[in-house]
């Protein structure tokens, strides 16, 4: 059974000023009309709390700074002050000065301030596969929101949550059921693991046609014998290879001598080629030189100014040839110029005789080299025909050999897995066994504490169903047969009709929401196992009833059965235009409208503009 949970007071931060309404009373009557912001302030005190389903009205939006209730738990006097710019929640414990500040909608895992005043009502927060139990879905079955109630049973709650929060808060949800049908699921889901390893081993097993034990002892004693025949052969090619492997590394090295002999060879010739060019210089020099003592000992026989012939000329004693004039040293020149000449020609002759012996020399050269060469061809033709005659045959025999080494040791660890796989079959289907076996257990213990939880489930709904039939019935006796909690989805019907089949009766569905609320408070105390506050909320319940005769009828039964309901053990607030027909005890009532509003300091919404 949830604790103790009553508004005492609320008050709104306006311009400065605190201001509000006190709200402690076992039945707290508002009797506000239209403009007195009745709903604006059951919307304000659920924010405050950290709801994030409620829309707060302009009044707040624009003119409030804070929102601050006070309320009384099992753990003294708390007050949670919503300031509206952070978002920010703030609760104190009045009797123990404890501080917590939360956001309203937390980031990175922090708690949320809607959490923590669901523990001061004794509700778990929960997150869940199935669904959540949140401020916002426990809002739902403590106040009854105007816009709603004539219409949906829980607003706009997703139904996985509401479902997980019905059951939270009526006290059906079974933790044992839940931990016994995950392990049943397990269990199951492991089994079918199980057998299906051994379907598909079996599977594998029939592609190479089930060989038995004596046929796979037989294929390995094949195989085996095979990976030593390839061995052996792989052995005795690598013995070969090696021994001509020295043989052709000799032919290579002499092959390698050659290549060197032909790079000398190469060398020489260059150098000799290299050597003709000095002597082809020298050789034009010393004819060059030879031409040029041949032209200065060649007599004159023109004069080489007028080029006439200097025959007819004649002269006592040596005369020059040129000018006719006596010359005594002209015999010496002329021996002079002969010498020259003789040495220029002499000087020539060597010169062709040193080129002819460089031409030999250089001719030699390259016939060496070509030689070298034709040499060095027929060593490394011969290492490369030894190659291909002796190794290359080994080394494909021995790749082979190898290849069929490694099919043969495949196949072996082939078959040896076969070997593995028969006996892990056996395990398999062992493990399979157990697992179904274990997987019917869990089955039955869930199949038991299902129905244990089905039993108690129907129980719950026929003792709500009778507390509800007992409100719901008196507020309209001439329109209500019968009304029950399904216990499938704990919602009311109303002559065996969901609130959906009722919408186009507005005055049942009306009816039927605030029955609905005034039983979950008469089953927070009443119920053990309900964890609903002993707190109700009813905004504008009569909303929907009509008017006229027939509507104040509705209405004052209604109220009547509120009053009868109220009780110094809980609390009920209600909001309501009509004033109640009975005062039951612990009622303080409050006559509000626009000119009385429940936030007295609150701006007119025409100053607003």
């Amino acid at each position: 059974m949830a604790g103790k949970f009553a508004f005492l007071k609320e008050e709104f931060l306006i311009d400065g000023k605190w201001g509000g309404i006190d709200l402690d009373a076992s039945m707290r009557h508002l009797q506000a009309g239209i403009g007195s912001g009745g709903s604006t302030i059951s919307e304000a005190a659920f924010a405050a709390l950290g709801a994030t389903s409620v829309i707060l009205t302009p009044v707040i939006a624009e003119q409030c700074d804070a929102i601050r209730v006070e309320f009384e738990t099992e753990e003294g006097l708390w007050t949670a002050t919503l300031e509206l710019a952070a978002q920010q929640v703030a609760f104190l414990n009045k009797s123990t000065g404890e501080v917590e500040e939360l956001p309203v909608r937390p980031e990175a895992g922090e708690r949320a301030a809607g959490c923590f005043s669901l523990a001061r009502m004794g509700i778990p927060a929960m997150e869940t596969p199935r669904g959540n139990v949140t401020i916002d879905t426990v809002l739902v079955l403590v106040y009854l929101q105007q816009h709603h109630a004539g219409r949906d049973t829980f607003g706009s709650v997703s139904v996985a949550d509401m479902n997980l929060t019905l059951e939270v808060c009526f006290g059906v949800l079974s933790e044992e059921t839940a931990r016994l049908k995950a392990q049943a699921r397990a269990a199951r889901s492991r089994a079918t693991r199980d057998a299906t390893a051994v379907r598909k081993a079996v599977e594998q097993r029939q592609k190479y046609g089930l060989p038995t034990s004596f046929d796979l002892d037989m294929e390995q004693e094949r195989y085996a014998k095979a990976v030593d025949e390839h061995a052996a052969e792989l052995l005795r090619l690598a013995q070969e290879i090696e021994q001509h492997q020295g043989v052709l590394t000799g032919r290579d090295a002499e092959a390698a001598r050659g290549l060197q002999a032909v790079s000398s060879a190469a060398t020489a010739a260059d150098r000799a080629h290299q050597a003709l060019a000095s002597m082809y210089e020298r050789r034009g020099l010393a004819r060059q030189r030879l031409a040029a003592a041949e032209e200065a000992a060649r007599p004159r026989t023109h004069c080489p100014e007028c080029a006439q012939s200097l025959e007819g000329r004649s002269g006592e004693g040596p005369l020059c040839p040129v000018c006719r004039q006596p010359d005594p040293g002209l015999p010496a020149r002329q021996a002079q110029r002969a010498q020259e000449l003789a040495r220029a020609g002499e000087a020539a002759l060597a010169a062709d005789a040193e080129l002819r012996d460089a031409q030999h020399i250089a001719h030699k050269a390259v016939d060496a080299r070509r030689k070298t060469e034709q040499d060095a061809q027929r060593l490394a033709g011969r290492a490369a025909a030894y190659r291909a005659q002796e190794i290359a045959p080994r080394e494909a025999a021995r790749a082979r050999a190898r290849a069929a080494e490694s099919d043969a040791r495949a196949r072996l660890e082939a078959v040896k897995a076969r070997r593995q796989e028969l006996a892990q079959i056996a395990e398999l289907e062992k493990n399979a066994a157990a697992s179904s076996l274990r997987a019917d257990d869990a089955e039955k213990a869930w199949t038991a504490a299902e129905g244990d939880a089905q039993e108690h489930r129907q129980q719950t709904a026929k003792q709500l169903s009778q507390i509800f039939a007992d409100i719901a019935i008196p507020m309209a006796p001439d329109k209500i047969r019968n009304a029950v909690i399904d216990p499938k989805t704990l919602a009311p019907k109303i002559n065996n009709r969901s609130l959906k089949q009722l919408a186009r009766s507005a005055g049942l569905v009306s009816i039927a929401h605030t029955a609905y609320h005034l039983m979950a408070l008469e089953a927070a105390r009443s119920m053990p196992l309900v964890l609903l506050p002993r707190c109700q909320w009813l905004d504008a319940p009569l909303d929907g009833l009509g008017g006229g005769p027939e509507g104040e009828r509705l209405a004052n039964a209604v109220l009547t059965v509120c009053a009868e309901i109220a009780g110094a053990d809980a609390q009920l607030i209600l909001t309501t235009p009509q004033a109640l027909p009975a005062r039951p005890q612990g009622l303080r009532a409050t006559k509000h409208d626009s000119t009385k509003p429940l936030i007295p300091h609150a701006r007119p919404e025409s100053d607003e503009r």
